[in-house]
């Protein structure tokens, strides 16, 4: 007797044969948590770290982190990252926004890459959003450096995976 997966498990024109939906659930659920959980901590960190007068401010600079970084990430850092390598150290810029890429299999386990970029922003935001001395001028919000710290902080993260992982998490043919 054959088993069959049942019926809302079987690959069907919204899902390729290559993914598999559990997976790709859990993968979303994990990095939606992370990135619940990570603004909210740091709005709470920053904004008990300075005098009540200042509190708003480094609670939104913790969320501007965020949202200056998810435009970051989609816009270059996710394929400088995790994409075609420009140098053996650097990988070439390019928009995560293709629907071609998005939809394409990751180059690690059996979801869609969007379902990656996602994962990975969590933690690049959290990278970002933890820069400390953002408190210490507490008076500035919203300035060119910041956007640079930023922007520093996203290809940071991206090195810090290849560093571990040179391949990026997973080696060419896919394996650990």
């Amino acid at each position: 007797m054959e088993h069959q997966l049942p019926p809302n498990l079987r690959p069907d024109e919204a899902s390729p044969e290559w993914m598999n939906k559990g997976d790709n659930a859990w993968q979303l659920t994990a990095a939606t948590l992370v990135a619940l959980q990570s603004m909210p901590g740091l709005v709470i960190l920053y904004g008990g770290m300075v005098k009540k007068k200042w509190a708003i401010n480094s609670s939104l600079m913790a969320v501007y982190a965020f949202a200056v970084t998810l435009v970051c990430w989609m816009g270059w850092g996710y394929r400088m990252a995790f994409g075609d390598k420009l140098v053996a150290f650097w990988g070439k810029p390019a928009v995560a926004l293709d629907d071609s890429f998005l939809l394409g299999q990751a180059f690690i386990g059996y979801f869609p890459t969007a379902t990656m970029v996602w994962f990975q922003f969590g933690f690049a935001a959290y990278y970002a959003g933890s820069d400390r001395r953002g408190v210490a001028r507490e008076d500035e919000f919203c300035g060119v450096d910041d956007v640079c710290a930023v922007m520093a902080y996203v290809l940071l993260y991206g090195r810090g995976v290849q560093c571990v992982e040179p391949e990026g998490v997973a080696g060419e043919d896919g394996s650990h």
